[in-house]
C-alpha cells in the first residue's frame, strides 16, 4: 500500500506517547475496521513471524495467505476486511472469548457458497446441538464427525471410507493409485468426479484394445483365456531363462570363462545370503546337456516364478508333467508368444494400464461404476459444511486472538503494561539474585549475535533444556538493574517459561553494555580493585615460581647454588642506584606534599574536595553508561528474530528498572543479624584504626590548648610544616645529585 492511496475517511485516531515510543492506542472496532486508511509508516512493526512467538500459531497460519512464514501488513488488512464482511457485529472481537453468537455472524456468503450463518447452524446440527445460539472453537474443531472420511463433506471429493460396497471401495482405491487421487478436507485421499471419468474412459479403451486383437488376431490369443496369465508367467522368467541358455552357449565354448564368470558371481555373497544377492545368480547349474530343470536344483529365489511358468505355459503348450525342458522347447515357447508379445507391446499408456486384463474386465462387469457414480452425486449435493468450517473458525481465531495481535503489531500496547507481557516475551530468567522479565526466543543465533551489539542491551545469552522432555531452546535475556560481577560464561540459572514450566540455564555468551547508572558510578573503582588483585596474584605467583625454581636449583646443585649465594652476598650497592632512589623517593614526596597542601588549604571545604575527586572519577563512566541507556533499543533484537520493526522501541532507564527485578525481602519479613557461623577473630583493624583517630583527636585537643591562637594557629603551623617538608625535600634531592656527580668525575 502506498502513502499516496490512502485517503482520510474522517475517522479521529488517539496516540500516546510510551517510553519514548508515539503509538496508535486502539480503543474501539472503528480503529480496528479503518486501519486501512492509517498510514503504515505509523504502525510499530511491519511484519512478524508465525513461530518462535508467544501466540496462537493456529489464528498466525490462517493469517499467512502466502504461507511464508510472515504475517505482514497487507494480511492484517485482509483480515480487516473479512472481518467487516463476515461479521454482522464486528464489535464483538473487542471482547475475550472463543464463542460467537449465532446473530453476530453474517449472511453474506462463503467462497464455498453458504454464509456463515448457515454454516454455524448446519454443523451445530450435526453436532447434536439445534438449540444452541453460539457456535465455538470446539465445535469447529470436532473433527472426528465434521472431518471424517466416511461422511459427504460437500468438498467433492470421494474417499474409499465413503462408500460401504467393498467391490466400489476397492475400485477407488485403486482409481487413487493409477491417478494419484486428491486430498479430502479429512485429510484421507479420495476421488474427483474428474479422475472418475477419465479411470473408467481408461478401462474401456484398454477393453476395445483387447477385443479388437482378439477379433483381427485370434492367433494372439493362442490359450484362449488362460493367455494373459500365462504371458504374466512367461514374461516374469523371460530375460532370467535367456540368461541361462546362454551361460550354456558359453561354457560350451569355453569352460574356463564359465567358470571364472561363476566364481565372479559367488563372490558377491561375501557377507552373508539375502534374497536381493540370490536373485541375480543364474537359475540353475549349468547343465552339460543344456536343460533348464523346473523343478528341482532351480534358485530359491525364483522357484515360485519358474513353478508358475511351469505351469501356465510350459504343461499347456506341451502337456503332461515337465520337469525341464531344453533350449529348441525354449525356443518354440518364445515363437507362440511373438504374437501376443507384439500385441501387448501396443497397449494403450494411460491410467488402467497397470491393471491385468482379468481386473479390467471385472471392474466393467460389476456395478462399481454406477455405485461410485451414485456416491460422487451425493457427495456433491451435499451443503460444503467442511469447508464453510474452515472459514467458521477463521471467523472464531480472528473473534478471539485478533485484537491482541494488533495490540502487538500495529502498537506495542501490551509491550508497556506493566501486567501484560508481549507476545515476543517468553518468560522470565532467575540467575545471580536477578529475574529478567524480558526474554527472548532465539530462532537464528548468527542474525541475533550480529545485531544484538546495535542494542546497547546487557543481554545474556542461555542454553535451555527441560528435563523432563529433553527438550532444548535458546533465549537471550536483557538484564536492567542489579550488578554484573558474577553473570559469567558458565554460570547457571532456572528459566520459567509462559505456561510456568521451569527450565535449565546455562549462559553461553553475554553482551556487556551499562545496566544503570548506579553500577557506572562505582564501576572505576570496582575495576581498579580487580586490576590491584590481578597484578597481586601475579606478582605473588611470578614470586612463587622463583622461589620454587630456586629450591629446585639447590636441591640439585648445592654447591654452584652456595657459589651464586656468596656472590649475590659480596655484591656493592652502585652509587648511582641510590641517587637514582633519592630522587624518585624526592619527587613523589614533593608531589604528595603539594598535593597535601592544596587539600589542607581548602580548610572547610574539604569534603566538597573529597566529593569533586569521587565525581572527576566516576563522572566520565556515570556520562557514558547515561547515554547508552538512553539509545537502549531492541527493535535490533525483534528484526533478527524475524519481525520487521518499524521505528525504534526504547527501553529507557526508568522502564528498563522495571525488567529485572532484585532479591529483596518482604514487607513485615524480620531479620536475625547475628550470624552463628560467622568468623570469630580479633578486630585488629578496628582497634588500630581507633587507636590513630583517638592520637589523632587527643593531639589536636592539645595543640588547640598549648597555640594562643587557638584553631587557627594550628593550622598555620600545619601548613607550615608540609612547606618545609617540601623545601626540605628539594634540597634532598639537589644534595643527592650533587654526590652523584662528584663520584662520577672521581
Amino acid at each position: 500500500m502506498k502513502t499516496k492511496d490512502i485517503k482520510s475517511s474522517g475517522h479521529v485516531w488517539h496516540f500516546v506517547q510510551t517510553g519514548g515510543l508515539m503509538q496508535l492506542q486502539i480503543q474501539s472496532i472503528d480503529d480496528v475496521l479503518e486501519l486501512d486508511r492509517l498510514d503504515p509508516k505509523l504502525w510499530v512493526a511491519l511484519s512478524c513471524p508465525v513461530t518462535g512467538i508467544e501466540f496462537s500459531e493456529d489464528t498466525l497460519k490462517v493469517l499467512d495467505l502466502d504461507k511464508d512464514g510472515r504475517v505482514r501488513v497487507p494480511e492484517v488488512l485482509d483480515a480487516c476486511s473479512f472481518i467487516k464482511k463476515y461479521f454482522k457485529k464486528p464489535e464483538i472481537i473487542m471482547e475475550a472469548g472463543d464463542t460467537i453468537p449465532l446473530d453476530a455472524l453474517s449472511d453474506e456468503a462463503f467462497s464455498c457458497g453458504h454464509s456463515p450463518a448457515e454454516s454455524a447452524k448446519s454443523i451445530l446440527e450435526i453436532l447434536g446441538k439445534t438449540g444452541c445460539r453460539e457456535i465455538s472453537l470446539s465445535d469447529v474443531s470436532t473433527n472426528d464427525k465434521l472431518f471424517a472420511p466416511c461422511v459427504y463433506n460437500g468438498d467433492g471429493i470421494l474417499p474409499p471410507a465413503a462408500i460401504k460396497d467393498e467391490d466400489a471401495a476397492k475400485t477407488v482405491e485403486e482409481i487413487i493409485e493409477a491417478t494419484g487421487g486428491s486430498d479430502d478436507i479429512s485429510g484421507a485421499k479420495g476421488i474427483t468426479r474428474k479422475q472418475f471419468e477419465t479411470f473408467f474412459a481408461d478401462l474401456r479403451s484398454i477393453q476395445e484394445w483387447r477385443e479388437l486383437a482378439q477379433k483381427d488376431a485370434p492367433g494372439i490369443f493362442f490359450m484362449g483365456l488362460a493367455t494373459d496369465s500365462a504371458a504374466a508367467s512367461y514374461m516374469a522368467v523371460r530375460d532370467k531363462v535367456d540368461d541361462f541358455f546362454l551361460r550354456c552357449n558359453v561354457d560350451s565354448y569355453s569352460r574356463e570363462l564359465s567358470e571364472n564368470l561363476h566364481a565372479k558371481e559367488l563372490s558377491t555373497l561375501d557377507g552373508g545370503l539375502s534374497k536381493e544377492k540370490l536373485e541375480l545368480l543364474p537359475l540353475s547349474q549349468i547343465d552339460s546337456q543344456k536343460l533348464l530343470p523346473l523343478v528341482d536344483s532351480v534358485n530359491p529365489a525364483w522357484a515360485d516364478r519358474i513353478e508358475s511358468f511351469r505351469r501356465n505355459v510350459v504343461e499347456n503348450i506341451f502337456g503332461g508333467t515337465k520337469t525341464s525342458i531344453d533350449e529348441s522347447e525354449w525356443k518354440k515357447i518364445k515363437s507362440d508368444f511373438d504374437a501376443y508379445m507384439g500385441w501387448f507391446g501396443a497397449k494403450p499408456s494411460n491410467t488402467a494400464a497397470s491393471l491385468t486384463m482379468d481386473r479390467v474386465g471385472e471392474i466393467l462387469a460389476s456395478d462399481s461404476e454406477q455405485i461410485i457414480a451414485h456416491a460422487l452425486d451425493e457427495e456433491e449435493k451435499h451443503p460444503p459444511v467442511a469447508l464453510a468450517t474452515l472459514d467458521l473458525k477463521k471467523m472464531i481465531l480472528l473473534r478471539r486472538d485478533f485484537l491482541r495481535l494488533l495490540k502487538n503489531y500495529v502498537s506495542f500496547e501490551e509491550f508497556y503494561d506493566p501486567d501484560t507481557p508481549a507476545v515476543f516475551q517468553c518468560g522470565t530468567l532467575y540467575i545471580d539474585g536477578h529475574s529478567c522479565d524480558l526474554c527472548f526466543k532465539v530462532t537464528d543465533q548468527t542474525k541475533l549475535g550480529n545485531m544484538s551489539p546495535l542494542s546497547q542491551c546487557y543481554l545474556l545469552f542461555c542454553d535451555c533444556t527441560k528435563k523432563s522432555t529433553g527438550e532444548k531452546m535458546s533465549i537471550a535475556a536483557m538484564v536492567s538493574a542489579g550488578k554484573s560481577e558474577n553473570l559469567m560464561v558458565g554460570r547457571n540459572g532456572l528459566f520459567y517459561d509462559r505456561n510456568g514450566g521451569d527450565w535449565d540455564a546455562t549462559i553461553t555468551k553475554i553482551v556487556e553494555n551499562p545496566i544503570s547508572i548506579r553500577q557506572a558510578f562505582w564501576s572505576p573503582y570496582k575495576k581498579l580493585v580487580k586490576l590491584v588483585q590481578d597484578k597481586v596474584s601475579k606478582m605473588a605467583t611470578n614470586a612463587e615460581s622463583k622461589v620454587s625454581e630456586k629450591m629446585a636449583a639447590t636441591v640439585e646443585n648445592p654447591g654452584e647454588a652456595a657459589t651464586n649465594m656468596a656472590a649475590a652476598t659480596t655484591k656493592k650497592i652502585d652509587i648511582g642506584t641510590i641517587a637514582a632512589l633519592s630522587v624518585a623517593f624526592t619527587g613523589i614526596a614533593t608531589v604528595v606534599g603539594g598535593l597535601m597542601s592544596a587539600f589542607l588549604g581548602l580548610k572547610g571545604w574539604i569534603p566538597l574536595g573529597i566529593l569533586g575527586i569521587i565525581l572527576l572519577i566516576s563522572l566520565p563512566s556515570c556520562f557514558i553508561a547515561w547515554s547508552k541507556l538512553r539509545q537502549r533499543n531492541i527493535a535490533p533484537i525483534l528484526d533478527a528474530l524475524g519481525w520487521a520493526i518499524n521505528g525504534n522501541v526504547k527501553i529507557n532507564i526508568k522502564l528498563g528498572s522495571t525488567m529485572t527485578g532484585l532479591a529483596t525481602r518482604p514487607k513485615n519479613s524480620k531479620l536475625t543479624a547475628k550470624d552463628p557461623y560467622a568468623d570469630k577473630k580479633f578486630p585488629w583493624k578496628r582497634v588500630v584504626l581507633l587507636i590513630l583517630v583517638l592520637a589523632l583527636a587527643i593531639w589536636i585537643v592539645v595543640s588547640i590548648a598549648k597555640n594562643p591562637k587557638g584553631i587557627a594557629g594550628v593550622w598555620e603551623n600545619i601548613k607550615g610544616f608540609f612547606t618545609k617538608f617540601t623545601v626540605k625535600a628539594s634540597q634532598t634531592a639537589g644534595e643527592a645529585l650533587d654526590i652523584a656527580a662528584s663520584t662520577v668525575q672521581q
